[in-house]
């Protein structure tokens, strides 16, 4: 036991270590913000303005998410905390040094002194900080809240006016074909959903339903969205997804679909690729593909493929370029994003201004951070094919594999009746993809 206690207290020392680390590079970085976006020699921080120090903050992140292996937004997050730890709650920050406390009782510190003055901050931790050694985490958690209200209840209305403009609806992808879908929201929203999917799930329990309430409110929820809630006795019928009365049919989004064409004619069991997600089971690509209104053969070989390059004298991208360019890609190529390439913009590698062709060799998906930090920051981004390489303000590169293992081949009038009859030969080479609207 008192191995596993020294453990426990190292690594509360270690993150505290970390934090102070944070804390210097960003005061290093606004003290020379040259290095990280683009200024005159020797400017400092007073020559910042607000923009400009928000660009130096944004690349800053980007460079510590890229060399311990997170998120850019997590890396911000990290920059954030650091902050507040280190100027306005330096308690918080000596207990989690000395091992006193935990980074659990460390973020919901945080979470309730994000909005409060330096001054409020100070009362709040020295009510809040001597529970915070006595408290499990969770514990303590609650306690924080009914610290901060007790305090400084006059602000808790417009503390919620700017919370609510936080409002957002985030999915993520989990192992086995299955996901989370996000709602933050307003907490009497939210728990009244939560609340009328378990009464929803314990009527039809009562009626005879073999599901578990687990499972009944996972589907009472997908049901409310797209039909509404259901109180009655009669179970919903369950189609090959497992979760319920024909939900696929409900869904109308805008989802590219790839399925091996043996997998569509019931000959493999080969997964299909589901848009910003990966692979899925054959069932679900097949019955995706059923509903599909439409198709966009594309040739694909597991090894070789020439690219293609479109040589439109345009800035704009035309549609058909937008589409390839993002079945290649599937994801921004920013540095460990995900975020799916058919809602990122198409950014020119090389500068429209600078010479850059619209082409696809010269397009790549960017989601709205990756692509403006391109432009507003030091950062770089240099590719040679399949290889995507970012360069950093402090020199250092990353590479950024392609997540798609489709390939294009650029055939002339002249050779398209040849190729459409070799690919019909080739039908282990070739992909269906389904473009659904889904929503």
């Amino acid at each position: 036991m008192d191995g596993v206690v020294a453990d426990s207290r190292a690594i509360s020392a270690a993150e505290a270590s970390r934090m102070r680390g944070i804390y210097g590079m960003l005061q290093d970085a606004l003290e020379h913000p040259g290095v990280f976006i683009p200024m005159r020699d020797g400017a400092t921080r007073a020559d910042l303005d607000a923009e400009a120090e928000g660009w130096v903050r944004s690349s800053l992140a980007q460079e510590i998410g890229a060399a311990i292996g997170v998120t850019k937004g997590h890396a911000q997050g990290l920059l954030n905390d650091a902050e507040l730890l280190c100027e306005s709650l330096p308690g918080t920050f000596g207990a989690l040094e000395t091992g006193a406390i935990t980074r659990q009782h460390v973020d919901a510190m945080l979470r309730q002194a994000v909005s409060l003055e330096p001054e409020q901050a100070a009362a709040f931790e020295a009510e809040a900080l001597p529970k915070a050694k006595q408290q499990s985490g969770t514990q303590f958690a609650r306690a924080a809240v009914k610290i901060r209200e007790g305090l400084f209840p006059e602000s808790i209305s417009e503390r919620r006016c700017e919370a609510v403009k936080q409002r957002r609806v985030e999915c993520y992808g989990t192992q086995d074909g299955m996901a989370v879908l996000s709602l933050y929201g307003p907490v009497e929203v939210v728990q009244s959903f939560l609340n009328a999917a378990t009464r929803t799930a314990r009527a039809l329990k009562a009626a005879g339903d073999d599901r578990t309430l687990a499972q009944i409110e996972a589907d009472a929820v997908t049901d409310a969205l797209m039909k509404g809630f259901t109180t009655d006795g009669s179970k919903p019928g369950v189609g090959c997804s497992g979760v319920g009365a024909d939900r696929l049919g409900g869904i109308r989004p805008t989802v590219h679909v790839t399925v091996p064409v043996m997998t569509l004619l019931g000959k493999s069991q080969e997964p299909g690729q589901l848009d910003g997600y990966g692979p899925i089971a054959p069932t679900i690509a097949r019955e995706l593909a059923a509903r599909a209104p439409s198709f966009t053969r594309l040739l694909t070989h597991p090894e070789t493929g020439a690219v293609l390059s479109v040589g439109r004298d345009s800035y704009a991208v035309p549609a058909d370029l937008k589409r390839t360019v993002r079945l290649r890609d599937e994801t921004c190529t920013g540095i460990g994003c995900d975020r799916p390439a058919t809602i990122c913009d198409l950014d020119h590698i090389e500068q429209w201004q600078h010479g850059g062709e619209t082409s696809l060799s010269n397009l790549q998906p960017g989601c709205e951070q990756h692509h403006m930090l391109r432009h507003h920051t030091m950062w770089q981004v240099h590719t040679d094919g399949d290889r995507i390489e970012w360069v950093s303000p402090l020199g250092i590169t990353y590479r950024v594999p392609r997540t798609s293992n489709v390939q294009f081949l650029e055939v002339g009038a002249e050779d398209k009746a040849t190729a459409n009859a070799e690919s019909a030969a080739d039908d282990d080479e070739r992909k269906e993809v389904a473009e659904e609207p889904l929503f």
